[in-house]
């Protein structure tokens, strides 16, 4: 799998590109073998994350010109090919492909944050570079003097990718926009992408014709744009491809635009239009397309086996009538000139397999085969310091319900989402972005720990870049974060809390450009009135925790108290002890007692009842006084 980084040398004679391993291999096309590979030393270097060709010490060709075989294969004895790399950390190293090492590298604070693309023009002005970086900045680099020139606020957007033209530059993001490089304004805002832009290239006819072809992540269809009429803002024309495009290589002849793009898939389109007659009405189909097959005889094979093309040119091509193809895995890599042939459309060229760099095994050596097992025996602490064990068979259903996923609710959904984001899960953090609760989501963002608020912005972000629903989601779960945890956020400081908002500010604007400014103080009052209203309801809960009484003892008056114990002096006439004596002697009368109690004296039992007495308790107790 290549990435995107992927270009030929200005004289033809060389292909490179960044690996996923963090590499730089240089490629002899004539050949097609492996001519360097440059690996960083992460103890001194940092990895490279772009690249630019250009020459040193001889005079720069304006424009590229048809070369024979000799004077592509070697350069003047003054001119030395040079390879800009932008590191990760923001800076720029010149390698020099004659000693195969770092020669130098630029003076100056760089970006704070990767670079994402590097562009050379030695039309344009062949002393300077331009790079663009994910902290939102443009910098011009002197090759000469090798430091620092320039400094471009372009905004706090995440830029991809960026190229320069007389006083202009054009940053490609999740838009397209033209700055002017003295004022640093704003000039033209270019939009038709639904997705960050990953290619950009010039194309200029002449002076008063400029236009920059670009292609983005999610789409299939490369825009071409006018740069040189003030009012355009819409692609002028569209390209059509299978898939996303990675590679482009255009090339004018005789006011005809000869683009060659690679996609993902690994087909090579080929596209001819004269400049003069662009239409926008739709995109426009390739008129030849260049895929190449594995042999399926010498292979054994029923299925057809596709050899992706990863970069393929007309510029380089050997002859007026062919194109340049490169081919195969990062393993091993192949160059061809392929004829064009007028009349037929798709080419399917058949080739042998390639030979990779791993032999194979040979019949007396010894292979490693991966055992089968037949029985399994779960072991826990019970049973496994025993001997013998008995065998456990556990169907495979128990097994499956023990590795499925548990639903998402109010009390787990928190660790799901902290073992998500840990982990790295993109299937359990889908079960917990599924939720569309409000009232949960603020009681799941109320328990997360300050430590996640920074890995959950980045998983949102990622989530703000896809299609609507997507969307959606985000913004439901971004809002109550910001809006709890704003303290933390601010705590942060100005450069990482832009670090981990470039993304999703850059999305908004975006998103919310045609709004008017109300709209957009709508979002910002809305953040005061929920800490406004958060803040009332926890001094009102505070209120009631406090004013709430725990024990609560009312004294009676001096007259009820005399009262009681009046009742309960056994001295004092009328008390409560002779009326337990006087029902003993009652006890004879039966059913008129009870008549009485029910009737008449109501009053006498609702008081022996508030003394702690029934009929039932005085019997008792005279039956042990007369004992």
């Amino acid at each position: 799998m290549f990435s995107i980084s992927r270009e030929f040398s200005p004289c033809g004679k060389y292909c490179a590109y960044i690996s996923q391993q963090g590499k730089f291999v240089v490629h002899d096309v004539e050949t097609s073998d492996i001519h360097q590979v440059y690996t960083p030393n992460m103890h001194l270097n940092v990895p490279c994350t772009s690249f630019a060709w250009f020459q040193v010490g001889g005079d720069a060709p304006a424009k590229t010109k048809k070369k024979s075989k000799k004077a592509r294969a070697s350069l003047g004895e003054n001119v030395q090919l040079l390879v800009a790399f932008g590191t990760s950390k923001g800076g720029v190293a010149f390698y020099s492909l004659a000693t195969a090492s770092i020669e130098r590298s630029c003076k100056g604070d760089g970006h704070t944050a990767p670079i994402t693309a590097i562009y050379f023009n030695a039309s344009h002005n062949p002393d300077t570079l331009y790079t663009a970086g994910a902290d939102g900045k443009v910098i011009e680099w002197s090759i000469s003097q090798c430091k620092q020139q320039k400094v471009h606020h372009i905004g706090v957007e995440k830029l991809s990718c960026v190229l320069a033209y007389g006083d202009k530059i054009l940053t490609g993001a999740k838009q397209l926009k033209l700055w002017d490089a003295e004022s640093g304004t704003v000039e033209r805002t270019l939009a038709g992408h639904t997705a960050n832009t990953q290619l950009l290239q010039l194309i200029s006819l002449d002076e008063e014709h400029v236009y920059a072809l670009s292609g983005s992540v999610n789409d299939r269809n490369l825009s071409l744009w006018s740069l040189s009429d003030e009012d355009a803002t819409s692609a002028v024309a569209a390209f059509a491809l299978d898939d996303v495009p990675e590679y482009i290589a255009p090339k004018i002849v005789d006011r005809k635009l000869h683009l060659v793009a690679v996609s993902r898939t690994g087909v090579a389109h080929y596209f001819v239009r004269d400049m003069g007659k662009l239409s926008v009405k739709k995109p426009y189909r390739a008129a030849h397309t260049f895929e190449i097959a594995v042999d399926t005889v010498s292979t054994k094979k029923q299925a057809v086996d596709r050899l992706p093309v990863f970069v393929a040119t007309v510029q380089y091509a050997a002859q007026q009538e062919q194109i340049l193809l490169g081919y195969g895995t990062e393993h091993s890599v192949r160059f061809e000139h392929i004829a064009i042939e007028e009349d037929v459309k798709q080419n399917v060229i058949i080739r042998e397999p390639m030979k990779v760099m791993e032999g194979k095994a040979k019949d007396g050596e010894l292979k490693a085969k991966t055992p089968i097992l037949d029985k399994v025996e779960y072991l826990n602490s019970a049973n496994s310091a025993r001997k013998s064990v008995k065998e456990v068979e556990i169907p495979m259903e128990v097994r499956l319900e023990n590795l499925s996923t548990p639903k998402t609710s109010s009390k787990n959904m928190i660790h799901l989402l902290m073992q998500g984001m840990h982990s790295r899960d993109a299937t359990l953090l889908k079960s917990v972005f599924a939720v569309d609760d409000a009232e949960m989501i603020q009681q799941t963002l109320e328990r997360l720990p300050s430590q996640y608020v920074s890995p959950l912005l980045n998983e949102l972000s990622h989530l703000m870049q896809m299609k609507t629903m997507h969307v959606k989601t985000a913004v439901c779960w971004l809002k109550p974060l910001i809006s709890i945890h704003a303290s933390q956020l601010m705590a942060l400081g100005s450069i990482n809390l832009l670090a981990n908002f470039s993304t999703c500010l850059g999305i908004i604007e975006y998103r919310v450009e045609h709004l008017n400014s109300l709209s957009k103080l709508r979002g910002r009052l809305g953040l005061l009135i929920d800490q406004i209203d958060r803040s009332k309801n926890q001094a009102a809960n505070l209120d009631d925790i406090t004013s709430g009484n725990v024990l609560v003892y009312q004294e009676g008056d001096d007259s009820d108290v005399e009262s009681m114990l009046e009742k309960d002096d056994p001295d004092l006439p009328g008390s409560s002890n002779e009326e337990m004596y006087d029902d003993d002697d009652d006890d004879d009368d039966g059913e008129e007692d009870e008549t009485v109690h029910e009737n008449g004296d109501f009053g006498s039992f609702v008081k022996r009842r508030q003394n702690g007495y029934s009929k039932k308790d005085s019997d008792e107790e005279s039956m042990d006084v007369s004992d």
